[in-house]
């Protein structure tokens, strides 16, 4: 029987695009892979997280804001917020019901 090879099921790296020159800088794209692996296929996400801009020595880098993320997350949060507030609100006026004689 033959043993299958040791596959990473899934892998986070950080990879650089091509640089692009002009006006005397460098411009690097910088994005995060997530790729889950599994036997006949596999899945690969590629997000951009920042960008480098070399000048000479100097290297800055700029990070790319997920905003789409941050909004998601905050109206699925408000979203859940009002569900809790709602629910807490109708078992409180159905307890004061069965109260009241």
């Amino acid at each position: 029987m033959q043993r299958l090879a040791r596959i990473r099921v899934w892998r986070i790296s950080e990879a650089q695009g091509e640089p692009i020159t002009a006006f005397g800088r460098q411009i690097i794209p910088v994005g995060r892979v997530f790729q889950l692996n599994w036997p006949g296929g596999a899945f690969v996400r590629h997000r951009p997280v920042a960008i480098e801009v070399r000048q000479g020595d100097v290297v800055h880098r700029l990070p790319i804001h997920h905003v789409t993320l941050r909004a998601i997350t905050a109206i699925v949060l408000t979203g859940l917020a009002i569900a809790v507030v709602a629910s807490l609100l109708m078992r409180w006026v159905h307890s004061r019901r069965r109260r009241t004689p």
